[in-house]
Protein backbone atom coordinates (compact mmCIF):
# COMPACT_ATOMS: atom_id res chain seq x y z
CA UNK A 1 0.00 0.00 0.00
CA UNK A 2 1.18 3.28 -0.56
CA UNK A 3 0.23 6.17 1.65
CA UNK A 4 -1.06 9.13 0.14
CA UNK A 5 0.91 12.49 0.70
CA UNK A 6 -1.50 15.50 2.70
CA UNK A 7 -2.83 17.81 0.53
CA UNK A 8 -1.04 15.94 -2.61
CA UNK A 9 -3.96 15.17 -5.09
CA UNK A 10 -1.98 15.26 -8.73
CA UNK A 11 1.59 14.05 -9.12
CA UNK A 12 2.88 17.13 -10.86
CA UNK A 13 0.59 19.62 -12.59
CA UNK A 14 0.38 23.60 -11.23
CA UNK A 15 -2.63 23.63 -8.78
CA UNK A 16 -3.34 26.52 -10.83
CA UNK A 17 -4.33 24.63 -13.78
CA UNK A 18 -6.18 22.25 -12.07
CA UNK A 19 -9.61 21.73 -12.68
CA UNK A 20 -11.42 20.58 -9.54
CA UNK A 21 -14.59 18.76 -9.49
CA UNK A 22 -16.85 17.32 -6.25
CA UNK A 23 -19.80 14.91 -6.00
CA UNK A 24 -20.92 13.62 -2.92
CA UNK A 25 -23.33 10.61 -2.97
CA UNK A 26 -25.45 8.44 -0.65
CA UNK A 27 -24.17 5.06 -0.63
CA UNK A 28 -27.07 2.55 -1.86
CA UNK A 29 -27.49 0.62 -5.14
CA UNK A 30 -27.60 3.53 -7.33
CA UNK A 31 -24.18 5.50 -6.27
CA UNK A 32 -22.34 3.08 -8.63
CA UNK A 33 -24.59 4.78 -11.94
CA UNK A 34 -24.64 7.96 -10.53
CA UNK A 35 -21.03 8.00 -9.88
CA UNK A 36 -20.46 6.47 -13.36
CA UNK A 37 -22.69 9.01 -14.86
CA UNK A 38 -20.35 11.99 -13.48
CA UNK A 39 -17.15 10.69 -14.47
CA UNK A 40 -18.39 10.33 -18.15
CA UNK A 41 -19.97 13.86 -18.44
CA UNK A 42 -16.62 15.43 -17.18
CA UNK A 43 -14.10 13.46 -19.56
CA UNK A 44 -16.63 14.68 -22.15
CA UNK A 45 -16.64 17.53 -21.13
CA UNK A 46 -12.17 18.06 -20.89
CA UNK A 47 -12.31 16.09 -24.36
CA UNK A 48 -10.80 12.76 -22.88
CA UNK A 49 -9.92 10.43 -24.81
CA UNK A 50 -12.29 7.57 -25.04
CA UNK A 51 -10.00 5.00 -23.59
CA UNK A 52 -9.34 7.15 -20.32
CA UNK A 53 -12.88 7.86 -19.99
CA UNK A 54 -13.68 4.15 -19.72
CA UNK A 55 -10.94 3.59 -17.71
CA UNK A 56 -12.01 6.51 -15.34
CA UNK A 57 -15.42 4.99 -15.64
CA UNK A 58 -14.78 1.42 -14.41
CA UNK A 59 -12.54 2.57 -11.07
CA UNK A 60 -15.33 4.91 -10.64
CA UNK A 61 -18.07 2.01 -10.55
CA UNK A 62 -15.64 -0.89 -9.02
CA UNK A 63 -14.59 1.37 -5.87
CA UNK A 64 -18.26 2.87 -5.20
CA UNK A 65 -19.69 -0.16 -5.06
CA UNK A 66 -16.82 -1.83 -2.96
CA UNK A 67 -17.48 1.07 -0.58
CA UNK A 68 -21.30 0.52 -0.46
CA UNK A 69 -20.76 -3.11 0.00
CA UNK A 70 -18.14 -3.61 2.40
CA UNK A 71 -17.26 0.09 3.93
CA UNK A 72 -21.21 0.25 4.83
CA UNK A 73 -22.56 -2.93 4.10
CA UNK A 74 -25.63 -1.64 2.69
CA UNK A 75 -26.24 1.15 5.29
CA UNK A 76 -26.91 4.83 4.87
CA UNK A 77 -23.32 6.62 4.60
CA UNK A 78 -21.49 9.13 2.76
CA UNK A 79 -18.92 8.87 -0.47
CA UNK A 80 -17.87 11.82 -1.57
CA UNK A 81 -15.33 12.21 -5.00
CA UNK A 82 -13.20 14.34 -6.34
CA UNK A 83 -11.86 14.47 -9.89
CA UNK A 84 -8.56 16.60 -10.64
CA UNK A 85 -7.96 17.20 -14.30
CA UNK A 86 -4.88 18.70 -15.47
CA UNK A 87 -2.29 19.01 -18.30
CA UNK A 88 -0.19 16.31 -16.19
CA UNK A 89 -2.52 13.79 -14.84
CA UNK A 90 -6.28 13.14 -13.74
CA UNK A 91 -6.71 12.08 -10.21
CA UNK A 92 -10.13 10.48 -8.58
CA UNK A 93 -10.32 10.71 -5.03
CA UNK A 94 -13.11 8.57 -3.14
CA UNK A 95 -13.63 8.88 0.63
CA UNK A 96 -15.77 7.34 3.32
CA UNK A 97 -16.24 7.16 6.96
CA UNK A 98 -17.02 3.30 7.35
CA UNK A 99 -14.59 1.10 8.82
CA UNK A 100 -11.11 1.11 8.13
CA UNK A 101 -11.01 -1.37 4.62
CA UNK A 102 -8.16 -1.51 1.69
CA UNK A 103 -9.89 -2.65 -1.36
CA UNK A 104 -6.19 -1.96 -2.77
CA UNK A 105 -4.14 -4.52 -1.14
CA UNK A 106 -6.78 -7.43 -2.04
CA UNK A 107 -4.67 -10.17 -3.50
CA UNK A 108 -5.11 -11.06 -7.14
CA UNK A 109 -7.83 -13.49 -7.67
CA UNK A 110 -6.00 -17.30 -8.98
CA UNK A 111 -7.00 -18.00 -12.13
CA UNK A 112 -9.57 -21.09 -12.27
CA UNK A 113 -8.23 -24.10 -13.74
CA UNK A 114 -11.79 -24.83 -15.95
CA UNK A 115 -14.67 -22.84 -16.55
CA UNK A 116 -16.79 -24.72 -14.51
CA UNK A 117 -14.24 -23.99 -11.33
CA UNK A 118 -14.44 -20.05 -12.27
CA UNK A 119 -16.74 -18.02 -10.14
CA UNK A 120 -18.67 -14.39 -10.84
CA UNK A 121 -16.70 -10.97 -9.66
CA UNK A 122 -13.73 -10.58 -7.34
CA UNK A 123 -12.21 -8.80 -10.14
CA UNK A 124 -13.11 -5.61 -10.23
CA UNK A 125 -10.17 -4.11 -8.26
CA UNK A 126 -7.94 -6.16 -10.32
CA UNK A 127 -9.11 -4.12 -12.99
CA UNK A 128 -8.47 -1.18 -11.38
CA UNK A 129 -4.93 -1.58 -10.65
CA UNK A 130 -4.37 -2.70 -14.22
CA UNK A 131 -6.30 0.52 -15.60
CA UNK A 132 -5.01 2.74 -13.42
CA UNK A 133 -0.82 4.14 -13.64
CA UNK A 134 -1.06 4.32 -9.44
CA UNK A 135 -3.62 3.11 -7.03
CA UNK A 136 -2.61 4.18 -3.20
CA UNK A 137 -4.88 4.31 0.12
CA UNK A 138 -4.78 5.51 3.42
CA UNK A 139 -7.06 5.19 6.50
CA UNK A 140 -6.95 9.41 7.99
CA UNK A 141 -8.68 9.26 11.79
CA UNK A 142 -12.14 7.79 10.47
CA UNK A 143 -11.50 8.18 6.74
CA UNK A 144 -11.16 5.49 4.33
CA UNK A 145 -9.31 7.70 1.53
CA UNK A 146 -8.79 5.72 -2.00
CA UNK A 147 -6.31 7.74 -4.79
CA UNK A 148 -6.74 6.31 -8.85
CA UNK A 149 -4.31 7.83 -10.21
CA UNK A 150 -3.87 8.44 -14.13
CA UNK A 151 -0.91 8.97 -16.43
CA UNK A 152 1.27 11.65 -16.88
CA UNK A 153 0.82 13.50 -19.99
CA UNK A 154 -2.98 14.04 -20.27
CA UNK A 155 -4.38 12.18 -23.68
CA UNK A 156 -7.04 13.77 -25.71
CA UNK A 157 -9.72 13.20 -27.97
CA UNK A 158 -6.96 13.49 -30.45
CA UNK A 159 -4.34 11.76 -30.39
CA UNK A 160 -1.88 14.35 -30.82
CA UNK A 161 -2.80 18.22 -28.75
CA UNK A 162 -0.34 20.09 -31.99
CA UNK A 163 -0.57 22.78 -30.02
CA UNK A 164 1.96 21.34 -27.83
CA UNK A 165 4.51 21.19 -30.35
CA UNK A 166 5.98 24.44 -32.56
CA UNK A 167 6.35 24.37 -36.03
CA UNK A 168 9.64 25.55 -36.62
CA UNK A 169 10.47 26.97 -39.82
CA UNK A 170 8.88 30.16 -40.42
CA UNK A 171 7.78 31.77 -42.52
CA UNK A 172 5.36 29.20 -44.00
CA UNK A 173 3.91 29.50 -47.60
CA UNK A 174 0.03 28.72 -47.46
CA UNK A 175 -1.81 27.82 -50.88
CA UNK A 176 -1.96 30.86 -53.20
CA UNK A 177 1.37 31.77 -52.06
CA UNK A 178 0.08 33.48 -49.19
CA UNK A 179 2.95 33.90 -46.72
CA UNK A 180 2.68 33.03 -42.89
CA UNK A 181 5.59 34.94 -40.60
CA UNK A 182 4.84 33.84 -37.29
CA UNK A 183 3.07 31.03 -35.23
CA UNK A 184 -0.79 32.83 -34.95
CA UNK A 185 -1.42 30.24 -32.84
CA UNK A 186 -3.09 31.35 -29.64
CA UNK A 187 -1.70 28.37 -26.98
CA UNK A 188 -5.62 28.38 -25.60
CA UNK A 189 -7.49 24.70 -25.36
CA UNK A 190 -10.44 26.27 -26.87
CA UNK A 191 -12.14 22.84 -26.30
CA UNK A 192 -11.52 23.64 -22.23
CA UNK A 193 -13.53 26.64 -23.26
CA UNK A 194 -16.73 24.93 -24.64
CA UNK A 195 -19.15 26.79 -22.33
CA UNK A 196 -18.97 30.44 -24.25
CA UNK A 197 -21.19 28.91 -26.88
CA UNK A 198 -23.70 28.01 -24.38
CA UNK A 199 -23.37 30.94 -22.17
CA UNK A 200 -26.44 33.82 -22.87
CA UNK A 201 -24.20 36.29 -22.56
CA UNK A 202 -21.63 35.66 -25.07
CA UNK A 203 -24.13 34.71 -27.52
CA UNK A 204 -23.12 35.75 -31.04
CA UNK A 205 -19.79 37.51 -29.86
CA UNK A 206 -16.65 36.38 -31.96
CA UNK A 207 -14.90 34.05 -30.05
CA UNK A 208 -11.41 35.67 -30.61
CA UNK A 209 -12.76 38.56 -29.18
CA UNK A 210 -13.57 35.89 -25.66
CA UNK A 211 -11.01 33.90 -25.36
CA UNK A 212 -8.09 35.47 -23.61
CA UNK A 213 -10.89 37.15 -21.20
CA UNK A 214 -12.42 34.19 -20.56
CA UNK A 215 -9.25 32.24 -20.09
CA UNK A 216 -7.77 34.47 -17.45
CA UNK A 217 -11.29 33.95 -15.19
CA UNK A 218 -11.36 31.16 -12.66
CA UNK A 219 -13.93 28.53 -12.53
CA UNK A 220 -15.94 27.98 -9.16
CA UNK A 221 -18.10 25.28 -7.77
CA UNK A 222 -20.66 25.46 -5.25
CA UNK A 223 -22.83 22.75 -3.81
CA UNK A 224 -26.56 22.71 -3.18
CA UNK A 225 -27.77 25.46 -1.32
CA UNK A 226 -24.18 26.87 -0.76
CA UNK A 227 -24.44 30.69 -0.61
CA UNK A 228 -22.75 32.64 -3.22
CA UNK A 229 -24.02 36.17 -2.52
CA UNK A 230 -25.68 37.74 0.57
CA UNK A 231 -28.09 40.80 0.67
CA UNK A 232 -25.62 43.28 2.04
CA UNK A 233 -22.43 42.70 0.57
CA UNK A 234 -20.48 43.83 -1.57
CA UNK A 235 -20.43 42.45 -5.28
CA UNK A 236 -17.32 42.40 -7.13
CA UNK A 237 -17.60 39.48 -8.72
CA UNK A 238 -20.24 38.51 -11.85
CA UNK A 239 -20.87 35.04 -12.13
CA UNK A 240 -22.48 33.10 -15.49
CA UNK A 241 -23.78 29.66 -14.97
CA UNK A 242 -21.67 27.32 -16.49
CA UNK A 243 -23.46 24.27 -15.28
CA UNK A 244 -26.61 23.85 -12.67
CA UNK A 245 -28.45 26.83 -11.92
CA UNK A 246 -28.58 29.36 -8.96
CA UNK A 247 -31.63 30.96 -6.93
CA UNK A 248 -31.95 34.49 -6.16
CA UNK A 249 -33.96 34.84 -2.38
CA UNK A 250 -35.83 38.22 -1.71
CA UNK A 251 -36.67 37.34 1.84
CA UNK A 252 -33.53 35.45 2.81
CA UNK A 253 -31.53 32.61 2.06
CA UNK A 254 -34.06 30.23 2.80
CA UNK A 255 -37.32 32.17 1.79
CA UNK A 256 -40.00 30.48 -0.88
CA UNK A 257 -40.10 33.56 -3.00
CA UNK A 258 -37.11 33.24 -5.44
CA UNK A 259 -35.69 34.08 -9.14
CA UNK A 260 -33.93 31.17 -10.66
CA UNK A 261 -30.82 31.76 -12.43
CA UNK A 262 -30.59 29.08 -15.07
CA UNK A 263 -27.39 27.52 -17.16
CA UNK A 264 -26.17 30.28 -19.22
CA UNK A 265 -27.53 32.81 -17.80
CA UNK A 266 -25.39 35.69 -14.95
CA UNK A 267 -26.11 37.04 -11.33
CA UNK A 268 -24.17 39.67 -9.64
CA UNK A 269 -23.99 42.42 -12.65
CA UNK A 270 -26.69 44.67 -10.88
CA UNK A 271 -24.39 45.07 -7.70
CA UNK A 272 -21.06 45.42 -10.24
CA UNK A 273 -22.51 47.87 -12.68
CA UNK A 274 -24.08 50.68 -10.05
CA UNK A 275 -21.14 49.79 -7.27
CA UNK A 276 -24.28 49.06 -4.83
CA UNK A 277 -24.60 46.36 -1.97
CA UNK A 278 -26.23 43.53 -3.09
CA UNK A 279 -30.48 43.77 -1.86
CA UNK A 280 -30.99 39.92 -2.14
CA UNK A 281 -29.17 36.29 -1.50
CA UNK A 282 -27.67 34.26 -4.62
CA UNK A 283 -27.69 30.48 -3.53
CA UNK A 284 -26.66 27.33 -5.76
CA UNK A 285 -30.09 25.65 -6.58
CA UNK A 286 -28.01 22.33 -7.19
CA UNK A 287 -24.22 21.62 -8.31
CA UNK A 288 -23.08 24.61 -9.74
CA UNK A 289 -19.95 25.65 -12.18
CA UNK A 290 -19.51 29.54 -12.47
CA UNK A 291 -17.19 31.16 -13.97
CA UNK A 292 -16.01 34.13 -12.19
CA UNK A 293 -15.56 37.33 -13.98
CA UNK A 294 -14.03 40.42 -11.19
CA UNK A 295 -15.90 43.74 -11.20
CA UNK A 296 -12.97 45.26 -13.61
CA UNK A 297 -13.16 42.52 -16.28
CA UNK A 298 -16.88 42.80 -16.87
CA UNK A 299 -16.77 46.58 -16.78
CA UNK A 300 -13.76 47.13 -18.62
CA UNK A 301 -12.79 44.79 -21.07
CA UNK A 302 -16.25 42.46 -21.37
CA UNK A 303 -18.96 45.12 -21.71
CA UNK A 304 -17.01 47.57 -24.24
CA UNK A 305 -17.69 45.22 -26.72
CA UNK A 306 -21.05 45.86 -28.08
CA UNK A 307 -22.51 42.50 -28.59
CA UNK A 308 -21.95 41.57 -25.02
CA UNK A 309 -23.83 44.80 -23.98
CA UNK A 310 -26.70 43.84 -26.10
CA UNK A 311 -26.98 40.85 -24.51
CA UNK A 312 -26.63 41.57 -21.25
CA UNK A 313 -29.67 44.08 -21.92
CA UNK A 314 -31.41 41.31 -23.34
CA UNK A 315 -30.71 39.05 -20.26
CA UNK A 316 -32.18 41.40 -17.50
CA UNK A 317 -35.48 42.96 -19.76
CA UNK A 318 -36.22 38.87 -20.05
CA UNK A 319 -35.53 38.49 -16.05
CA UNK A 320 -37.61 41.77 -15.76
CA UNK A 321 -40.71 40.03 -17.59
CA UNK A 322 -39.79 36.80 -15.83
CA UNK A 323 -39.97 39.17 -12.23
CA UNK A 324 -43.06 41.09 -13.40
CA UNK A 325 -45.29 38.16 -14.27
CA UNK A 326 -44.41 36.67 -10.79
CA UNK A 327 -45.23 39.56 -8.78
CA UNK A 328 -48.52 39.85 -10.96
CA UNK A 329 -48.93 36.13 -9.59
CA UNK A 330 -48.10 37.37 -6.19
CA UNK A 331 -50.91 40.58 -6.23
CA UNK A 332 -53.58 38.12 -7.90
CA UNK A 333 -52.73 35.47 -5.16
CA UNK A 334 -52.95 38.30 -2.18
CA UNK A 335 -56.59 39.60 -4.02
CA UNK A 336 -57.74 36.42 -4.08
CA UNK A 337 -56.69 35.35 -0.38
CA UNK A 338 -58.31 38.89 1.00
CA UNK A 339 -61.30 37.58 -0.59
CA UNK A 340 -61.43 34.45 0.91
CA UNK A 341 -60.43 35.94 4.12
CA UNK A 342 -63.69 38.04 3.70
CA UNK A 343 -65.95 35.23 2.97
CA UNK A 344 -64.51 33.53 6.05
CA UNK A 345 -65.15 36.33 8.20
CA UNK A 346 -68.72 36.39 6.87
CA UNK A 347 -69.12 32.63 7.49
CA UNK A 348 -67.63 32.74 10.80
CA UNK A 349 -70.48 35.91 12.00
CA UNK A 350 -73.16 33.42 10.50
CA UNK A 351 -72.18 30.59 12.60
CA UNK A 352 -71.65 32.54 15.81
CA UNK A 353 -74.75 33.83 14.70
CA UNK A 354 -76.33 30.42 14.93
CA UNK A 355 -75.30 29.91 18.67
CA UNK A 356 -78.00 30.78 21.08
CA UNK A 357 -77.00 34.15 22.73
CA UNK A 358 -75.87 35.16 26.29
CA UNK A 359 -77.84 34.60 29.01
CA UNK A 360 -79.24 31.57 28.12
CA UNK A 361 -82.84 30.95 29.58
CA UNK A 362 -82.57 33.96 30.75
CA UNK A 363 -86.85 34.06 31.02
CA UNK A 364 -85.79 31.32 33.77
CA UNK A 365 -84.78 31.88 37.16
CA UNK A 366 -84.47 28.79 38.32
CA UNK A 367 -81.09 28.36 36.00
CA UNK A 368 -78.13 29.83 35.62
CA UNK A 369 -76.60 28.91 31.93
CA UNK A 370 -73.99 30.66 30.08
CA UNK A 371 -71.81 29.46 27.02
CA UNK A 372 -68.43 29.97 24.90
CA UNK A 373 -66.96 28.90 21.73
CA UNK A 374 -63.91 30.39 19.85
CA UNK A 375 -62.32 28.49 16.87
CA UNK A 376 -58.94 27.91 16.23
CA UNK A 377 -59.37 28.98 12.34
CA UNK A 378 -62.26 31.63 11.50
CA UNK A 379 -64.62 28.92 11.55
CA UNK A 380 -64.59 25.19 13.56
CA UNK A 381 -66.52 22.29 14.01
CA UNK A 382 -67.61 23.23 17.91
CA UNK A 383 -71.04 24.08 19.10
CA UNK A 384 -73.24 24.41 21.71
CA UNK A 385 -77.52 24.94 22.43
CA UNK A 386 -80.01 25.85 24.55
CA UNK A 387 -83.85 24.68 23.93
CA UNK A 388 -87.02 25.79 26.42
CA UNK A 389 -89.18 21.96 26.09
CA UNK A 390 -91.69 23.11 28.41
CA UNK A 391 -92.24 24.91 31.96
CA UNK A 392 -89.98 22.89 33.78
CA UNK A 393 -87.76 20.88 30.99
CA UNK A 394 -85.19 22.13 29.21
CA UNK A 395 -82.38 20.59 26.71
CA UNK A 396 -78.70 21.60 26.70
CA UNK A 397 -76.25 19.87 24.24
CA UNK A 398 -72.38 20.78 23.14
CA UNK A 399 -70.66 18.97 20.49
CA UNK A 400 -67.43 18.49 18.40
CA UNK A 401 -66.87 17.62 14.43
CA UNK A 402 -63.90 15.98 13.71
CA UNK A 403 -61.74 17.76 11.06
CA UNK A 404 -61.68 22.20 10.93
CA UNK A 405 -62.58 24.72 9.34
CA UNK A 406 -65.13 24.95 6.21
CA UNK A 407 -66.11 21.84 6.12
CA UNK A 408 -66.49 20.92 9.85
CA UNK A 409 -68.72 24.29 9.86
CA UNK A 410 -70.90 23.39 7.15
CA UNK A 411 -71.07 19.96 8.69
CA UNK A 412 -71.42 21.62 12.22
CA UNK A 413 -74.62 23.63 10.70
CA UNK A 414 -76.41 20.11 10.03
CA UNK A 415 -76.19 18.74 12.82
CA UNK A 416 -77.28 21.58 14.91
CA UNK A 417 -79.98 22.41 12.85
CA UNK A 418 -81.18 18.81 13.08
CA UNK A 419 -81.35 18.95 16.64
CA UNK A 420 -83.31 21.65 16.65
CA UNK A 421 -85.23 20.00 14.37
CA UNK A 422 -85.69 16.48 16.61
CA UNK A 423 -85.35 18.48 19.58
CA UNK A 424 -89.34 19.41 18.84
CA UNK A 425 -90.81 15.81 19.10
CA UNK A 426 -90.79 16.68 23.01
CA UNK A 427 -92.09 13.66 25.22
CA UNK A 428 -93.10 12.83 29.06
CA UNK A 429 -90.58 10.14 28.77
CA UNK A 430 -87.40 11.77 28.95
CA UNK A 431 -84.68 8.71 28.64
CA UNK A 432 -87.10 7.31 25.35
CA UNK A 433 -86.76 10.42 23.97
CA UNK A 434 -83.48 11.04 24.56
CA UNK A 435 -82.12 7.82 23.19
CA UNK A 436 -84.96 8.11 20.10
CA UNK A 437 -83.70 11.54 19.39
CA UNK A 438 -79.86 10.72 19.34
CA UNK A 439 -80.41 7.69 17.30
CA UNK A 440 -82.87 9.10 14.50
CA UNK A 441 -80.51 11.88 14.48
CA UNK A 442 -77.57 9.51 13.86
CA UNK A 443 -79.26 7.80 11.04
CA UNK A 444 -79.99 11.24 9.24
CA UNK A 445 -76.35 12.48 9.87
CA UNK A 446 -75.27 9.19 8.16
CA UNK A 447 -77.47 9.61 5.13
CA UNK A 448 -75.61 13.19 4.38
CA UNK A 449 -72.55 12.39 5.12
CA UNK A 450 -70.68 12.39 1.64
CA UNK A 451 -67.28 13.47 3.72
CA UNK A 452 -67.34 10.85 6.01
CA UNK A 453 -67.03 13.11 8.69
CA UNK A 454 -68.65 12.50 12.71
CA UNK A 455 -69.44 14.58 15.36
CA UNK A 456 -69.35 13.78 19.02
CA UNK A 457 -72.35 15.14 21.31
CA UNK A 458 -73.55 15.66 24.59
CA UNK A 459 -76.97 16.21 25.20
CA UNK A 460 -79.16 16.50 28.06
CA UNK A 461 -82.79 17.70 29.59
CA UNK A 462 -83.08 19.35 32.85
CA UNK A 463 -86.06 18.20 34.60
CA UNK A 464 -86.59 21.32 37.31
CA UNK A 465 -89.61 20.24 39.36
CA UNK A 466 -87.98 16.20 39.41
CA UNK A 467 -84.27 18.06 40.12
CA UNK A 468 -82.62 15.85 38.00
CA UNK A 469 -80.57 15.44 34.69
CA UNK A 470 -81.36 13.04 31.81
CA UNK A 471 -78.88 12.67 29.17
CA UNK A 472 -77.33 10.57 26.16
CA UNK A 473 -73.42 11.19 25.30
CA UNK A 474 -72.60 9.50 21.96
CA UNK A 475 -68.55 9.47 21.93
CA UNK A 476 -68.37 13.10 24.08
CA UNK A 477 -65.80 14.36 26.62
CA UNK A 478 -67.69 13.51 30.17
CA UNK A 479 -68.68 16.83 31.65
CA UNK A 480 -68.13 17.34 34.95
CA UNK A 481 -71.01 17.54 37.44
CA UNK A 482 -70.43 19.49 40.67
CA UNK A 483 -73.73 18.37 43.53
CA UNK A 484 -73.84 20.43 46.81
CA UNK A 485 -71.85 18.72 49.90
CA UNK A 486 -70.61 16.37 47.48
CA UNK A 487 -66.92 16.04 45.36
CA UNK A 488 -66.75 17.22 42.19
CA UNK A 489 -67.06 14.12 39.49
CA UNK A 490 -66.96 13.15 35.67
CA UNK A 491 -70.33 11.90 34.47
CA UNK A 492 -68.44 8.71 32.79
CA UNK A 493 -71.70 6.29 32.01
CA UNK A 494 -73.01 5.90 30.14
CA UNK A 495 -70.80 6.02 27.05
CA UNK A 496 -72.05 5.47 23.40
CA UNK A 497 -70.38 5.42 20.03
CA UNK A 498 -70.48 9.33 18.23
CA UNK A 499 -72.54 9.89 15.51
CA UNK A 500 -72.90 10.09 11.53
CA UNK A 501 -70.69 7.35 10.55
CA UNK A 502 -72.70 4.35 11.00
CA UNK A 503 -76.52 4.17 10.48
CA UNK A 504 -78.88 2.14 12.81
CA UNK A 505 -76.67 2.56 16.41
CA UNK A 506 -78.79 1.82 19.59
CA UNK A 507 -78.05 5.19 22.04
CA UNK A 508 -78.61 4.17 26.00
CA UNK A 509 -79.18 6.93 28.11
CA UNK A 510 -78.32 7.86 32.03
CA UNK A 511 -79.57 9.98 34.45
CA UNK A 512 -78.12 12.17 37.69
CA UNK A 513 -80.14 13.90 40.24
CA UNK A 514 -79.66 17.52 39.73
CA UNK A 515 -81.05 19.18 42.87
CA UNK A 516 -80.90 23.07 43.58
CA UNK A 517 -77.17 24.84 43.87
CA UNK A 518 -75.85 21.80 41.50
CA UNK A 519 -73.99 22.85 38.04
CA UNK A 520 -72.36 21.16 35.65
CA UNK A 521 -69.92 22.06 33.01
CA UNK A 522 -70.14 20.89 29.14
CA UNK A 523 -66.75 21.34 27.66
CA UNK A 524 -64.34 20.26 23.92
CA UNK A 525 -61.27 18.50 23.83
CA UNK A 526 -59.74 21.94 22.47
CA UNK A 527 -60.14 22.83 26.21
CA UNK A 528 -58.69 19.69 27.73
CA UNK A 529 -55.97 19.34 25.14
CA UNK A 530 -55.01 22.66 24.77
CA UNK A 531 -51.17 22.93 24.42
CA UNK A 532 -48.00 25.33 26.19
CA UNK A 533 -45.01 25.90 23.86
CA UNK A 534 -43.25 23.15 25.74
CA UNK A 535 -45.77 20.19 24.08
CA UNK A 536 -48.03 19.98 27.71
CA UNK A 537 -51.46 20.27 28.13
CA UNK A 538 -54.35 21.96 30.27
CA UNK A 539 -55.48 18.77 31.57
CA UNK A 540 -58.68 17.38 32.73
CA UNK A 541 -57.36 18.10 36.72
CA UNK A 542 -56.61 21.80 36.09
CA UNK A 543 -60.53 21.77 34.73
CA UNK A 544 -61.92 19.90 37.64
CA UNK A 545 -60.05 22.39 40.28
CA UNK A 546 -62.29 25.07 38.56
CA UNK A 547 -65.10 23.64 38.30
CA UNK A 548 -64.36 22.62 42.44
CA UNK A 549 -63.59 26.09 43.42
CA UNK A 550 -66.41 28.07 41.49
CA UNK A 551 -67.51 31.32 43.37
CA UNK A 552 -69.67 33.22 40.98
CA UNK A 553 -72.37 32.69 38.45
CA UNK A 554 -71.79 30.42 35.37
CA UNK A 555 -70.50 33.25 33.48
CA UNK A 556 -68.11 33.62 35.93
CA UNK A 557 -66.98 29.99 35.66
CA UNK A 558 -67.01 30.41 31.56
CA UNK A 559 -64.49 33.55 32.06
CA UNK A 560 -62.35 31.66 35.15
CA UNK A 561 -61.56 28.71 32.49
CA UNK A 562 -60.83 30.55 29.47
CA UNK A 563 -58.18 32.50 31.36
CA UNK A 564 -56.67 29.78 33.10
CA UNK A 565 -56.38 28.24 29.44
CA UNK A 566 -55.51 31.33 27.96
CA UNK A 567 -52.48 31.68 30.86
CA UNK A 568 -51.73 28.13 30.27
CA UNK A 569 -50.92 28.43 26.49
CA UNK A 570 -49.25 31.80 26.93
CA UNK A 571 -49.67 32.81 23.89
CA UNK A 572 -48.95 29.99 21.75
CA UNK A 573 -51.40 29.30 19.08
CA UNK A 574 -53.82 26.60 19.44
CA UNK A 575 -55.11 23.64 17.17
CA UNK A 576 -58.55 23.10 18.39
CA UNK A 577 -61.48 24.93 19.13
CA UNK A 578 -62.37 25.98 22.47
CA UNK A 579 -66.11 25.29 23.44
CA UNK A 580 -68.08 25.82 27.01
CA UNK A 581 -71.41 25.47 28.17
CA UNK A 582 -71.97 25.70 32.15
CA UNK A 583 -75.60 25.10 33.59
CA UNK A 584 -76.78 25.42 37.40
CA UNK A 585 -79.76 24.98 39.21
CA UNK A 586 -80.17 28.08 41.36
CA UNK A 587 -83.52 26.73 42.53
CA UNK A 588 -85.30 29.73 43.21
CA UNK A 589 -89.29 29.70 43.19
Amino acid sequence: MTSIPRGHRLSEPDPAAVQRHHLVLESGKAAPGEASVWVRTLAQEHCLSSDWTDGLDLCAVELVANIVDYAYHGANGEIRLELDIADGAVNLLLEDTGPAFDPISRAVPSAPVSLDDARIGGYGIHLVREFADDCRYERDGETNRICVIFGRALPRSRDIDRRQHAVDGFPLVRAGNVVVETDQRSGIDRRALGFISRTDLFRDVPYDQLELIVAGCRVVGYAPGELVLAAGQQSNQVWVVIEGGLRVHFDGPDSEDFLEIACGECAGEISVADGKLSSAWVVAATHSRLLEIDAGTFLERLLTIPRVGRNLIAILAERMRRSNRRISERVQMEMELKALQRELDFARRIQSSMLPANPLFAEEPRLDCFGFMRAARQVGGDFYDALRLGPDRYLVAIGDVCNKGMPAALFMAQTLALLRSLSLRGRDDASAYMAELTAEGNDQLCRMNSEQLFVSLFIAVVDLEAGELRYVNAGHNPPILALPGAATSFVEVPRNPVAGMVPGLVYRSGQVAFPPDSLMLLYTDGVTEAESRDGSQFGEEALVALVGNRAGSAADLIADVVQGVDRFAAGYHQADDITLLAIGHRGVA
